[in-house]
């Protein structure tokens, strides 16, 4: 629940090291889930960075306690990275990065985002279907995401699967940065 001291803006370089420490923790929870598997080690916040598209950064009381990474693929975007750190969430901050990212998108005159994520687990597939995603088959301009999963071995945990929702004008949250 917002309080007043939340917000989501776009990433500033000052951000960005606290960006991997997030996802690392965020991803403990797959490791525990799927049985204490090694899990791939986060992509730093400053090679996030050097990639075509954006990052937004969801704060509270100023610490970053959150990020969402999305990438241009041919013209689309694509949801690459959402993460909020473990003690953080349940407090409404994924949301509100997922709404900045619709409208964020929208803002640079995109249609649609894109992801890939696990289908049944709860704070995936479910957690995205209840904002408005639906599972398409892979649009080709996913293949360099779906091989880099295979590379790491994430469908070997579960059902990988792609999702798409529209971000037009209606329904779309207010632009990144505003307070949340």
């Amino acid at each position: 629940m917002p309080d007043g001291l939340s917000a989501v803006r776009v990433a500033t370089a000052a951000d960005l090291p606290a960006f991997a420490p997030i996802e690392d923790a965020g991803d403990e929870q797959f490791a525990r889930l799927f049985g204490g598997v090694d899990w791939p080690a986060a992509t730093p916040g400053e090679d996030r960075a050097r990639e075509p598209g954006f990052l937004l950064t969801a704060t509270e009381a100023g610490r970053v306690v959150g990020f969402a990474h999305v990438v241009q693929l041919g013209g689309h975007w694509h949801l690459e990275q959402l993460a909020v750190d473990p003690p953080w969430q349940r407090r409404g901050h994924g949301g509100r990065l997922l709404a900045a990212t619709h409208a964020e998108v929208a803002t640079r005159g995109g249609a649609e985002v894109t992801l890939v994520t696990y289908a049944d687990v709860p704070w995936n597939g479910p957690w995205y279907a209840r904002h408005g995603y639906a599972e398409v088959d892979p649009p080709a301009r996913l293949a360099p995401v779906l091989a880099a999963e295979d590379l790491l071995g994430l469908a070997q945990h579960g059902r990988r699967v792609a999702m798409r929702r529209d971000v037009g004008a209606a329904g779309v949250s207010p632009r990144a940065g505003s307070r949340a």
